[in-house]
């Protein structure tokens, strides 16, 4: 299963990328992020983060990827969450992808605000 969210933002990746990259500040705008375990996979900054997280219910693991993309002026911060659905989840996709869009939603306004926020 993959979700996907993106989000336009009138800064740079340079000055995005501190939220993206330290877990400190991640954490305050990914919610429950201090109760699930988060290994780097992949860093390419200020382009691109790529996470597996684990501790999650039913013992799912996610794969997150954040990339910032420059677009004109700004920067598109995309998110996409994947991961192997088992057992009797597989007949739940919809609804978890849905509650996992709007988690993806929810992360992204909570970036949002923050970087307003200076």
């Amino acid at each position: 299963m993959i979700v996907e969210q993106s989000l336009k933002f009138e800064s740079t990746p340079e000055a995005l990328w501190p939220w993206i990259a330290d877990p400190a500040r991640r954490a305050q705008w990914i919610q429950d992020a201090q109760r699930v375990e988060v290994r780097v996979e992949r860093s390419d900054p200020p382009r691109t983060l790529v996470l597996s997280a684990g501790g999650l219910p039913n013992d799912m693991q996610v794969r997150l990827e954040i990339a910032l993309v420059p677009e004109g002026n700004g920067t598109r911060v995309d998110l996409r969450a994947q991961t192997e659905l088992t057992g009797m989840m597989i007949f739940a996709e919809k609804m978890i992808a849905s509650k996992a869009k709007s988690k993806l939603a929810s992360w992204a306004e909570n970036l949002r605000a923050l970087v307003a926020a200076g």
